[in-house]
């Protein structure tokens, strides 16, 4: 492992170990639509599903990149966001959903599942101007993975377990924004199977009295433009 090679690891590791703190607030939707969801055994209820537009404040450190706006996508059904400035952490995926109604973060292997798909996705995220359907069946993709995933392709199913999805009101849901579910399930495996399921392309952030959300990482990785930069430091000093 070379000096730059070990740069990016300790920045990596130090972010691991270090849980930042961020304030952030909702500002709106991007794209999406609304649909009907179900969790377990409670009553279906209508929800926007897509992008949701965020404005992060005093991210510090490695997390600085986080300052500014943000489209993301919900990872706990159970909270609201908040039009508030809300005190978040950034987590590991497998630390969140971080709420009282729901105990039970999300395992290993879900957590996987979520960087296989953002890891598939982070260019076109990243890029924005979403469609509607895309911006929908990414986000009912994250919540199937959240609640149901188990490893196997046939789990990521939103008719079955115990998350439900259906169109707005219980109609069907639009034929492109199946189709592009089943394109994400065919990515997520893709990735969980070829080791794609790297963690630098997706942070969530927690909050146990707001929603968690789910923020992609800008490319090239803002860990390794941080190594990047601490190493040009370290070279000046050395000078």
């Amino acid at each position: 492992m070379n000096a730059f090679q070990t740069t990016i690891a300790i920045a990596i590791a130090s972010s691991a170990a270090t849980a930042g703190v961020v304030d952030m607030k909702f500002n709106g939707t991007g794209a999406g639509s609304t649909v009907q969801i179900q969790l377990g055994e409670s009553n279906a209820f209508n929800v926007f599903a897509g992008e949701l537009k965020h404005e992060i404040t005093n991210a510090s450190g490695v997390d600085t990149y986080l300052n500014g706006n943000h489209r993301t996508f919900c990872a706990d059904i159970t909270e609201h966001v908040s039009s508030d400035f809300v005190q978040y952490q950034t987590a590991d995926l497998e630390s969140i959903p971080l709420t009282t109604n729901n105990p039970n973060p999300m395992s290993s292997t879900q957590a996987d599942a979520i960087r296989a798909l953002y890891a598939q996705n982070a260019t076109a995220l990243i890029a924005g101007g979403l469609s509607n359907a895309f911006g929908t069946a990414m986000q009912l993709t994250v919540w199937e993975l959240i609640t149901d995933f188990d490893g196997s392709a046939n789990s990521i199913d939103i008719t079955t377990g115990d998350f439900l999805a259906a169109g707005r009101n219980g109609d069907t849901l639009d034929i492109d924004i199946l189709n592009h579910i089943e394109g994400l399930k065919t990515q997520v495996m893709f990735g969980i199977n070829n080791g794609q399921a790297g963690p630098e392309m997706v942070v969530g952030l927690a909050s146990a009295g707001a929603q968690d959300q789910l923020v992609v990482v800008p490319a090239p990785g803002a860990f390794a433009l941080l190594a990047a930069g601490a190493l040009m430091t370290t070279r000046r000093r050395k000078n």
